[in-house]
């Protein structure tokens, strides 16, 4: 058969092909392997089509088998050749660059380092040269990802990495893709022993900013504190303010402004953002105008304590659900200033309550704290007296509003909280200050605590409830403050000091989560628990608040402290507070 006659239909017929699979779509200097397997898909075809073409004109008398497959593998790689040249000359001469590089090893060969590894091998100047894959997983040690040896395990870390700098040079990197805080641990003394530096790949919520694999950050004490992600029901929450117009107080703090970023995207009607601070209300609001530009919202300055103002502001905005998070929080600074912080945390939320019953606003979130169980200083006792009165507002009986308290722990990375405090006495030089080697707090991200805010708020039973989110185990502020200075690079104790200071005014050693006599009752999520709600008599509960306010309208500090231990007995000053009995000298 003449070779033109065989020629003209087999070009014709691999243009043809090619172009329905697509081959000619591929991006030259990303070529994968999905693109090799579409070329050879589409040459396959052209051969077998061919082939077919052949037996029906001549039966193949004339034509070697072997000749099929020769020309099948010379298409591919006539077909393959001039896309995979460009891409491995420029990995060739990146490798040239690459000798510059830092040299790192990363530490879990699992889905995000496969992910890493493609990102940086497309990168024309890439942040490191990873030289080797370390991991536990029996399975994985002795295999290959991306050319790079696995090797194992973590308890053989240090003569692995002598390894892989007997034969790359020395290890400038250690990347994390996951580590447990154990593991964490070990990882954190052995970088620094060896100074090497120690980072980890962005979050979830960093790659949904924008940000890239390849941005390696710095290990941070959050990721030393074991918190888990969690994956809650979405539609819930969706319910909740999904469509409905949604009021958030103190809308600038750490626990009000993500509040509104979570509730933004739950697509609300109307957003109405209150908040007293002009800075923190601007900073929110454009935050808001960028990322959820379709979104209506209203950004009201307005002081809780204020009841006119609130008044104005329920009536202009409507709202379906109030989530409460205005308050003084800092201890130290209400314990100075009690009269502000009862004004603020008790007066401020009954005015907030009263206008939603007289607006039959259906449901208010009132965001409490563990400070208010059994409470040795003024802000945990406005927290509980806060709980109390809305647990017995008379609109709850009325079925006007539905009143939900949700009561949780220290949130990482809030305004007047310890480890901004660490950072920045570790960025001067030191000494790390920590009020007391046996504290303990509970922590929560400000993320995981909003967001079991609303999945709580959504539950069928909160009811005129006070829910208790899951703050799992305590963690030992000395201990926290020493780890944060190894994650400097720095030795506590001999680069950095880290010394006692004494408990401040009202501070407590440990946390409660709830009173003895509350009942922890579990809902229908595993880390929301209901419980029991304290009763007062309506009468008894006016008479309580009257008495607060004439103390506080006299600006009689002892007369209000007082009161407030009047209000909630189990409220008792702590000895370093300036409200605690001081005994006669005649004693």
């Amino acid at each position: 058969m003449p070779l033109l006659l065989f020629s003209v239909p087999y070009g014709v017929l691999t243009v043809g092909v090619f172009a329905v699979l697509g081959v000619h779509r591929g991006v030259l200097r990303y070529i994968a392997g999905r693109d090799l397997l579409r070329i050879v898909q589409a040459v396959v075809l052209v051969v077998l089509v061919m082939s077919v073409a052949l037996f029906l004109v001549t039966r193949l008398e004339n034509v070697p088998r072997s000749a099929l497959a020769i020309l099948c593998l010379l298409h591919v790689a006539f077909a393959a050749g001039p896309r995979l040249l460009p891409r491995l000359w420029r990995e060739r001469k990146k490798n040239g660059q690459t000798t510059a590089l830092k040299t790192a090893v990363v530490i879990g060969a699992n889905d995000t380092a496969d992910l890493f590894l493609r990102e940086l091998s497309r990168m024309e100047k890439p942040p490191c040269r990873v030289v080797g894959l370390i991991d536990d997983d029996a399975e994985k040690i002795g295999r290959n990802m991306h050319g790079l040896t696995v090797e194992g395990d973590y308890l053989t870390l240090p003569k692995t990495l002598e390894a892989f700098a007997e034969k790359y040079g020395d290890i400038d990197l250690l990347v994390l893709t996951e580590a447990s805080q154990a593991k964490l641990d070990g990882l954190i003394d052995l970088a620094r022993t060896r100074k090497m530096e120690l980072k980890r790949l962005p979050n979830m919520a960093a790659l949904e900013a924008g940000e890239h694999l390849t941005d390696l950050k710095p290990v941070l004490i959050e990721d030393l504190l074991g918190r888990t992600s969690r994956k809650l029901d979405m539609r819930p929450m969706m319910d909740l303010v999904g469509g409905k117009r949604v009021l958030v107080t103190g809308a600038g703090g750490s626990i009000g402004s993500e509040l509104c970023r979570q509730i933004a995207a739950l697509a609300p009607a109307h957003l109405t953002l209150m908040e007293q601070s002009e800075l923190a209300l601007y900073q929110i609001d454009r935050e808001l105008a960028a990322g959820f530009a379709a979104l209506p919202r209203a950004a009201r300055l307005g002081d809780v304590r204020d009841a006119q103002q609130v008044d104005t502001i329920l009536e202009e905005a409507k709202p379906d659900v109030i989530f409460h998070a205005a308050a003084y929080k800092h201890v130290p600074l209400v314990e100075g200033n009690p009269i502000s912080g009862i004004e603020t945390n008790l007066f401020g939320t009954t005015m907030v309550a009263d206008a939603a019953c007289r607006n039959k606003v259906p449901k208010m979130v009132v965001i409490s704290t563990d400070k208010a169980v059994n409470p040795t200083n003024v802000m945990g006792a406005t927290k509980r007296a806060a709980e109390i009165y809305c647990q017995n507002h008379p609109g709850v009986k009325d079925f006007t509003t539905n009143f939900v308290t949700v009561r949780f722990g220290n949130v990482l990375g809030s305004s007047g909280s310890v480890i901004p405090l660490f950072r920045e006495q570790i960025k001067n030089g030191g000494p790390v200050t920590v009020t007391d080697k046996r504290a303990e707090r509970y922590f929560m991200t400000i993320p995981e605590a909003v967001q079991l805010i609303l999945r709580a708020a959504a539950l069928e039973e909160a009811s005129k409830a006070v829910l208790m989110l899951d703050m799992g185990k305590p963690v030992n502020i000395w201990n926290m403050a020493e780890e944060m200075v190894r994650l400097s690079g720095l030795v506590p104790h001999v680069d950095i000091e880290v010394k006692e200071t004494g408990l401040r005014p009202g501070e407590k050693i440990k946390e409660e989560l709830w009173y003895k006599e509350e009942v922890m009752q579990p809902t229908q999520v595993k880390e929301v628990f209901q419980v029991k709600p304290a009763e007062m008599d309506v009468e008894e509960l006016y008479k309580r608040m009257r008495t607060l306010r004439v103390a506080c309208e006299t600006t009689n500090t002892a007369a209000a402290v007082t009161a407030l231990q009047s209000f909630v007995p189990e409220y008792q000053p702590a000895e370093n507070s300036p409200f605690f009995p001081k005994k006669s000298k005649t004693a």
